[in-house]
C-alpha cells in the first residue's frame, strides 16, 4: 500500500510539472554494435516538456569538459543538457588518434549517437522535441555545422564557438532546410582560423537565405556582432567576432557576459514549429543594396565581356585549408530561378560539375525582363557546381536579380507536359539527358518554353 502511495505522490509531482533533485551521472547506451556514453545533466528547476541542449567537446576532450555549455546556465534557465563523449580516431592535424567527430557534413555514427541519446534522455525525463538545440567547441563546433547539415529536422537551432569545418572536414553546406545558427569565434584564433571564417559566413549566409548585409553592433575591446537577418522563408545567422580571444571554448565578451548564456538566449527563440521554406537551398541575394559581389567569391560584370556573373570555381589550397566559397548539391531535384531585364536580348545559364554541365541548364537561353524558372537534376551525389551566367554581347545592358534555387517539388518536377509523338511539333524538339537533340522523337523537349517529354 505504502509503495502504491509512493508511485501516486511521484506521478502526481510529475504530473505538476517538476522534477525533485539535480542529476548528473555517466551513461552508457549501445549504438548498433558499440558502447557509447555521454554525461547527463538535468538540474532540479526542470520541469515536464523540457528542452535539451547537446553541448560538444572539442578534440581532445572529454564529457566532463562540459564545454561549451555549462551546466551552471542550465541550473539558471532549467535546460536539460548532453555532454556525449567523442570517439577516439585518427586526425591528420594532430598525428595521432584522439576524442573526436566525424564533422564531414554527412551522416554518421555520430549522429545515429545523437538520436540514440535523445531517446534515452526522453525515457526518463519527457523531452520537448521542438526545443533540442546543439552546440560545440572546435571539433564538435565543427560537428554542430554538421548536426545543422543533416538533421534540422531534429534539432531547432545551433551554435558555434571557434569551430568551423576545415581540412579533411570540407563543408557540405546542402542541409535539408534552412535553420537558426549562431557563431563566436576570436580575433587571435590562428588553430581554426579567424582570418577564414568570412567564407563561412558567405557559404552559409547564402545557403540560408539570409540577408548578406548584416546589421553591425560594435563594443569597443569587447566584440563586433553581425546579424544576418532572415528573409522569406529562412532564419538569421549571428557572428560575434571577440576581440583578444584565441582557440577558447568560453568568452566573457558578449551582451551577456558569458557565451553560453548567450547561446541559450539566441537557442530559445527557436523551434522545429517556426515556418521555414522547406525546399529553399540557395539564395545568396546578390542584388542587396550596399553589397559588394567582388568581396563574396562572385565575379560580376566583367569588363569587355559577355560574362555576367560566376560563382563557384574556387578550390583548396594548403592556404585556405578546404574552405571556400562554394556551391553544392545532393542528388535531387531542383529548380533555378532568377529575373533577367534589360536590352540584350539573351542571357545563357550554364551550372558545370568539374567542366561537365548539368541539363537542361545547358546555354539555355532565355528572353530578358521575364522570370526564369529552370529545372535540373542531379543524379550522382554531393558535388561543387559552377554557376554562369553570359549575356549577348560584351557589355550589354542586361542584369540578373532575385537569384535563388529550390529543390523542385514532386508537383513541380511531375508538371512536365507528356505528349506521344504523333503530337510533336516543329515547337517539339527532342533532346537526351546530356542536351543532345536527337533524331528520334522521344526525349526532354522545349514546347513554348516549357520542358515536355516526348513519349
Amino acid at each position: 500500500m505504502k509503495k502504491n502511495i509512493l508511485s501516486i505522490c511521484l506521478l502526481a509531482f510529475t504530473a505538476l510539472g517538476a522534477w525533485a533533485a539535480k542529476v548528473e551521472k555517466t551513461v552508457n547506451i549501445k549504438v548498433g554494435s558499440e558502447t557509447r556514453s555521454f554525461l547527463l545533466y538535468v538540474p532540479n528547476n526542470v520541469k515536464a516538456d523540457a528542452p535539451l541542449v547537446f553541448s560538444l567537446h572539442g578534440t581532445g576532450g572529454h564529457s566532463s569538459d562540459k564545454a561549451p555549455f555549462r551546466s551552471d546556465v542550465a541550473d539558471k534557465y532549467g535546460c536539460i543538457v548532453v555532454y556525449p563523449q567523442g570517439e577516439t580516431f585518427y586526425f591528420p592535424v594532430f598525428g595521432g588518434s584522439v576524442p573526436g567527430w566525424h564533422a564531414d557534413g554527412v551522416t554518421s555514427k555520430d549522429i545515429d549517437f545523437f538520436k540514440t541519446i535523445i531517446e534515452e534522455v526522453d525515457k526518463s525525463y519527457k523531452v520537448d522535441r521542438k526545443r533540442i538545440y546543439c552546440c560545440g567547441f572546435s571539433n564538435g563546433g565543427m560537428m554542430t555545422y554538421t548536426v545543422a547539415n543533416v538533421c534540422s529536422d531534429i534539432f531547432a537551432a545551433f551554435a558555434s564557438i571557434s569551430g568551423y569545418p576545415i581540412n579533411e572536414f570540407h563543408l557540405h553546406h546542402t542541409s535539408q532546410r534552412p535553420y537558426p545558427f549562431l557563431h563566436i569565434h576570436g580575433k587571435a584564433d590562428d588553430f581554426v582560423r579567424y582570418a577564414l571564417m568570412p567564407s563561412i559566413v558567405d557559404n552559409t549566409v547564402a545557403r540560408n537565405g539570409c540577408n548578406p548585409v548584416p546589421e553591425v553592433k560594435t563594443v569597443s575591446g569587447k566584440y563586433k556582432k553581425s546579424v544576418y537577418q532572415a528573409t522569406e522563408g529562412s532564419f538569421p545567422y549571428v557572428y560575434y567576432e571577440v576581440d583578444g580571444m584565441g582557440h577558447n571554448d568560453w568568452t566573457a565578451n558578449t551582451e551577456d557576459g558569458n557565451s553560453a548564456i548567450t547561446m541559450w538566449k539566441f537557442f530559445s527563440q527557436y523551434t522545429l514549429d517556426d515556418e521555414r521554406d522547406e525546399t529553399l537551398k540557395w539564395r545568396p541575394n546578390i542584388d542587396t543594396e550596399g553589397w559588394t559581389p567582388k568581396n563574396h567569391g562572385w565575379s560580376i560584370n566583367a569588363s569587355g565581356a559577355t560574362q555576367l556573373l560566376k560563382f563557384g570555381a574556387d578550390t583548396k589550397t594548403d592556404a585556405n585549408q578546404n574552405v571556400y566559397r562554394s556551391l553544392q548539391f545532393e542528388s535531387g531535384r531542383y529548380k533555378l530561378t532568377f529575373h533577367a531585364e534589360g536590352e540584350d536580348g539573351t542571357v545563357k545559364i550554364s551550372l558545370k560539375k568539374n567542366g561537365k554541365s548539368i541539363y537542361p541548364i545547358k546555354s539555355v537561353e532565355v528572353e530578358t525582363n521575364k522570370d526564369v524558372t529552370l529545372l535540373f537534376e542531379v543524379t550522382d551525389g554531393w558535388g561543387e557546381y559552377t554557376l554562369t551566367a553570359t549575356r549577348g554581347t560584351a557589355n550589354g545592358p542586361v542584369n540578373i536579380t532575385s537569384l535563388e534555387i529550390h529543390a523542385a517539388t514532386d508537383e513541380e518536377w511531375t508538371g512536365i507536359q507528356k505528349v506521344d509523338a504523333s503530337t510533336a511539333t516543329r515547337h517539339t524538339v527532342p533532346y537526351a539527358l546530356d542536351g543532345k537533340r536527337m533524331n528520334s522523337p522521344k526525349g526532354i523537349g522545349v514546347k513554348k518554353g516549357r520542358k515536355v517529354l516526348v513519349k
